[in-house]
């Protein structure tokens, strides 16, 4: 009697039982954004979703637990909302290096990417938490598709969980950390020294901002001859003589009064000569 081969039976139960101790763990995000507290401004911008970034799903194992994060319809949805309550209005475009002959013009495109996406489960923290960290990198071209800078946000995101494979606590964490980079960027992007400038009228202080003071520009620079006076000529300043000046005359040198000839000081009158031959009385 032959004996029966278990090896196919048991070869099958050994994947069951590797497949059962590992979970798996999808979860889509939310697009959830409050409110933002600002004035929108009157311009009109642009906004680029790439495919990568308007489908990216973060996938990871870890603890044998495989986790499968959507994260681009939500960020694509949070921005729409973000931008359009920023700025009057916005479009979307399929290339940003090629807006130039759009009509009305924009004032400038920003490009999404995402650079991180990572977190800590409960047991990476003694706090049983899942934290969360997501980081963008926006990148900002002007009217005419000049790429100009690039900035980057940063969100942070925890909830408490006391187990690996729980969802909800992840995609609460997961929508935290997009809420506080949402929150970043209403506030900061517009206070960016190269949105400033593309937001600034050259004549108008940028709206909703102060005024920015310019140095003063000389008049040989922009101001035209025939309508800005020359400065009233000087006259030169006399040219310095060769010849020393004469020295002060000092207090003793002065002249004084000529000094009256006493008698006393008079030569005496020499004695007449008698002429020859004549004789004296004797």
């Amino acid at each position: 009697m032959k004996s029966q081969d278990h090896r196919p039976a048991f070869a099958l139960l050994l994947t069951l039982l590797v497949l059962a101790g590992c979970t798996a763990t999808k979860l889509n995000t939310q697009a959830q954004l409050p409110p933002p507290l600002i004035d929108k401004l009157p311009v009109r911008v642009g906004i680029h979703y790439s495919k990568e970034f308007s489908e990216y799903i973060h996938k990871e194992t870890r603890s044998q637990i495989d986790y499968e994060v959507t994260l681009g319809p939500a960020h694509v949805t949070n921005l729409d909302w973000l931008l359009g309550a920023m700025f009057a209005e916005v479009v979307r475009v399929d290339d940003p290096t090629r807006v130039g002959e759009m009509r009305p013009p924009l004032l400038f495109v920003l490009e999404p990417k995402f650079e991180e996406y990572s977190f800590l489960t409960p047991k990476d923290v003694a706090g049983e938490a899942f934290v969360v960290t997501i980081r963008y990198l926006l990148t900002l071209y002007d009217g005419d598709g000049g790429r100009v800078d690039a900035f980057t946000y940063t969100g942070y995101g925890r909830e408490k969980s006391r187990t690996l494979a729980s969802k909800e606590p992840l995609a609460i964490a997961t929508q935290r950390a997009m809420r506080d980079a949402g929150a970043k960027v209403a506030v900061e992007l517009v206070d960016q020294d190269s949105v400033r400038l593309l937001l600034r009228n050259p004549s108008d202080p940028m709206p909703g901002k102060p005024a920015v003071q310019m140095a003063p520009v000389s008049d040989t620079q922009s101001t035209p001859a025939s309508k800005s006076p020359p400065p009233p000529q000087t006259q030169p300043p006399p040219a310095p003589t060769t010849e020393p000046p004469a020295a002060a005359a000092k207090p003793d040198d002065q002249a004084k009064p000529a000094e009256e000839t006493r008698p006393e000081d008079q030569p005496a009158p020499a004695e007449e000569t008698p002429p020859p031959g004549s004789a004296r009385g004797g």
